[in-house]
């Protein structure tokens, strides 16, 4: 498969991704054999994001790991509508990613790797089976409080396109409460897919996870104010979760002024980590 893109099977449908191959490019990562599976943001974030992933799974290749990215039922090239998926038909995506990376690359061992929704659904599929070492970045702790600012954002750019609010946010969530979809952003966000959005709460799902973990808080600036969510989702993990945190200027999952296609500070710290993993 290499770099190429290819279709893989989960139930009845068929998803599409890229296995990425290890590259001799650099020192190699000193732990033993894995492959790492990516797993992209929600809605638009997931576009904005698109870039930065591929450099990040380059990086991973580079440095002798194997590293698989793929598109979620109902999005980008993957077979199926948006309005199908659940949260729960995304759980099984990644088991059917997690799956194929394996029988492919002949290596046993999966690191799940997710930003924002991406990294809460990652962690939620670690829950299923034996828990893979995770990394998280800028995860979705709150389902209720990101739930919330889904809608808020898709508002707030709908006043900067039509100057006057057409509908209140109070409005889109009764909708969702009485079975209606809701066009976010150019997405129909279904009742199902709001609910189980909102279910979502990190910090009980994740409590005492048997195995290591990297929270990584990503700011804009040095003297930015620590996250204190991030922190208390850390904390209820327990020993084998790192905290750190990696300063970009530009966000990176939300389209700025300029394109981005790498984040160093990001790369640095998921390589540092990946490092440590086979330490005691």
């Amino acid at each position: 498969m290499g770099d190429r893109g290819e279709f893989f099977p989960c139930g009845s449908r068929r998803l599409y991704g890229f296995l990425h191959e290890p590259r001799a490019a650099e020192t190699p990562l000193a732990i033993a054999p894995a492959v790492v599976v990516f797993v992209h943001p929600f809605m638009e974030e997931r576009q904005d994001a698109h870039p930065f992933l591929r450099s990040l799974a380059t990086r991973v290749c580079a440095r002798g790991l194997w590293a698989m990215r793929f598109d979620l039922h109902g999005c980008g090239d993957s077979e199926g509508e948006w309005e199908e998926a659940t949260v729960e038909s995304w759980l099984d995506d990644i088991a059917a990613a997690c799956d194929f990376a394996r029988a492919q690359s002949g290596v046993g061992r999966v690191i799940l790797c997710g930003l924002r929704f991406g990294a809460s659904l990652a962690a939620l599929a670690s829950t299923r089976g034996e828990p893979a070492p995770l990394a998280l970045i800028q995860p979705v702790v709150k389902g209720t409080t990101y739930s919330m600012d889904v809608l808020r954002a898709y508002l707030a750019a709908e006043m900067v396109l039509t100057r006057k609010a057409g509908v209140t946010r109070d409005a889109l969530v009764e909708r969702l409460r009485l079975g209606q979809n809701v066009n976010v952003f150019g997405y129909q966000l279904t009742a199902a897919q709001f609910d189980g959005v909102r279910a979502v709460d990190l910090t009980r799902t994740l409590a005492d996870y048997p195995a290591r973990a990297l929270v990584l808080d990503v700011v804009k600036t040095p003297t930015a104010r620590a996250s204190n969510e991030l922190a208390a989702l850390a904390a209820a993990m327990g020993a084998g979760a790192t905290l750190t945190r990696a300063v970009e200027p530009q966000p990176l999952y939300v389209e700025g002024k300029v394109h981005l296609t790498r984040a160093e500070q990001v790369e640095l710290a998921l390589l540092g980590w990946l490092e440590t993993l086979d330490q005691p």
